[in-house]
């Protein structure tokens, strides 16, 4: 089935999408209709996006993770400044929204609102916008017939002239964690492998490219391995902010104690690439039996860091 077929973007020019009734249509900017929601197309990374809609002077899409970004088993929902027809020397700004949920029984809405500073192409929104047991309940209405709907409002942009960051200040806590990677040999030196944890009130992941990550641009051959540090955002359901983390990422030698360890402090932000290296450890020293990175075709990778600030 051809994906013209699995959705319909809907403008809110009349009361009716498909056999749904919409009580007030004009109080919305966009209109997401999803027919066939069990047969949905995602993108490799999860997701799929709406079309374009113009509100307030700027472009916008929505894009949706099926099956939850990052956490499994919700429904994720982003609203996505795409291009900007006006401001467009305006690098930063504060968007105020509000997404929907509709009742397709009542007709009703499930909305939540949230306030960012962000950019173009970040997305902002919910990472839990509703669990899938009460989105799949067809007593909630909002699957059903195998079709949902999804609304935006655009409440309030405000362009920033100049980009401004406020630091709250954390209490010092360290964590660590470690991530036993067996049967390294077998691993396909092409593509990246991934180890998600929590630490603290935020989520993690540990990244490793066995054969070097081509899309830094650094011109990383196969003779490297890359290490990356990743932050995926808070426990918490609330608008994606930076923090400042200080941290370190260590390959152990198994052996004789003299671990593999580089050391950063850097500013986080969700959604972004990992902070690490591209060029963390030569091949040749990694595979060298002597030194003990790969002991029984297991190595280990350690992660340690400090949450410094909250960044917004």
């Amino acid at each position: 089935m051809s994906l013209s077929k699995l959705f319909s973007s809907v403008k809110p020019l009349r009361g009716i999408a498909g056999e749904f009734t919409i009580k007030d249509p004009a109080a919305y900017d966009f209109l997401w209709m999803i027919k066939s929601f069990s047969k949905f197309v995602c993108d490799n990374e999860g997701k799929q996006s709406s079309g374009i809609f113009k509100s307030k002077g700027f472009s916008w899409k929505l894009i949706i993770y099926p099956n939850g970004n990052i956490v499994n088993g919700q429904i994720s929902l982003y609203l996505v400044p795409y291009i900007a027809m006006s401001h467009l020397s305006e690098a930063l700004f504060k968007v105020s929204y509000e997404l929907f949920l509709f009742d397709q029984n009542t007709g009703g809405t499930l909305s939540k609102k949230g306030e960012n500073l962000g950019q173009f192409d970040e997305k902002m929104g919910f990472r839990n916008m509703i669990d899938l047991k009460s989105f799949r309940d067809s007593s909630n209405g909002y699957l059903m017939k195998d079709s949902c709907m999804f609304g935006v409002k655009i409440l309030q942009i405000v362009p920033m002239q100049t980009p401004t960051e406020c630091f709250y200040l954390m209490e010092k806590i360290s964590h660590e964690f470690s991530w036993k990677i067996e049967n390294f040999s077998k691993l396909d030196k092409k593509i990246q492998y991934a180890k998600k944890f929590t630490a603290g009130d935020y989520l993690w992941s540990i990244i490793i490219y066995p054969g070097g990550d081509k899309k830094t641009g650094n011109e990383v051959k196969d003779d490297n391995v890359s290490l990356y540090l990743s932050y995926d955002g808070s426990i918490q359901d609330i608008p994606e902010m930076k923090i400042s983390v200080e941290l370190s990422l260590s390959i152990i030698d198994q052996i004789e104690g003299n671990h593999r360890r580089r050391t950063s402090t850097n500013v986080l932000k969700c959604s972004e690439p990992g902070q690490g290296w591209s060029k963390f450890i030569p091949l040749k020293d990694f595979n060298d039996p002597t030194l003990g990175f790969i002991v029984n075709d297991n190595c280990i990778i350690v992660a340690q860091f400090i949450v410094l600030a909250l960044v917004k």
